[in-house]
């Protein structure tokens, strides 16, 4: 499969798995392949029909009720969205079709600094007086560096929700944040 093939793949089947359901009710993995055919994407159809795990993932698409579909492929929507417009070349574009899912630049902040640290895991600490909360690598450098301490919850609360990190707690219900593969790539690409 060619690069620009492989790049587009899951988006093109998401794409026309969103527009299948926008016009029809099934939820038959058959009912979507003969709407493929109808539609003129044969490679797609063939593609599934020849890729098992494909067609059992997209089975279990299908068969989720469509107000469920809707909330699922516009989580999706959101945080593609969100995670284009830190990418250059698509950045426009991104906010001007989802200008409420763009991470803030406090978030891009969190997630670099985070990637240079080398750490594996960010602990929350509560202190008190007016330093509030401290953020510590766990197996990097330094701590976090906050500009905007207002928002800081809000921020690690969306990444966690995009998934850009995980979110943990310590044995005494401490908040402690793991970096994933996801977080590094935006890093790499923001």
């Amino acid at each position: 499969m060619d690069p620009l093939t492989a790049a587009t793949s899951f988006a093109t089947i998401v794409g026309l798995l969103s527009n299948f359901k926008s016009e029809r009710s099934g939820n038959q993995l058959s009912d979507f392949v003969e709407w493929l055919r109808e539609k003129r994407h044969e490679d797609v159809a063939l593609r599934i029909e020849r890729n098992q795990a494909l067609a059992v993932q997209l089975k279990s698409i299908l068969a989720l009720n469509h107000q469920e579909l809707v909330q699922r492929l516009d989580s999706l929507d959101s945080v593609l969205a969100s995670v284009a417009s830190h990418v250059g070349t698509f950045s426009n574009l991104a906010t001007s079709v989802r200008p409420s899912t763009v991470l803030s630049a406090q978030a891009i902040s969190i997630v670099k600094q985070f990637v240079a640290s080398g750490a594996n895991e960010c602990w929350e600490r509560k202190v008190l007086g007016p330093a509030g909360t401290r953020y510590h690598f766990i197996g990097g450098s330094d701590g976090l560096q906050i500009d905007e301490p207002r928002f800081v919850e809000d921020d690690l609360d969306t990444l966690v929700e995009f998934g850009i990190l995980r979110l943990d707690y310590g044995s005494k219900g401490t908040r402690k944040f793991i970096i994933t593969r996801q977080a590094v790539q935006l890093a790499n690409s923001a």
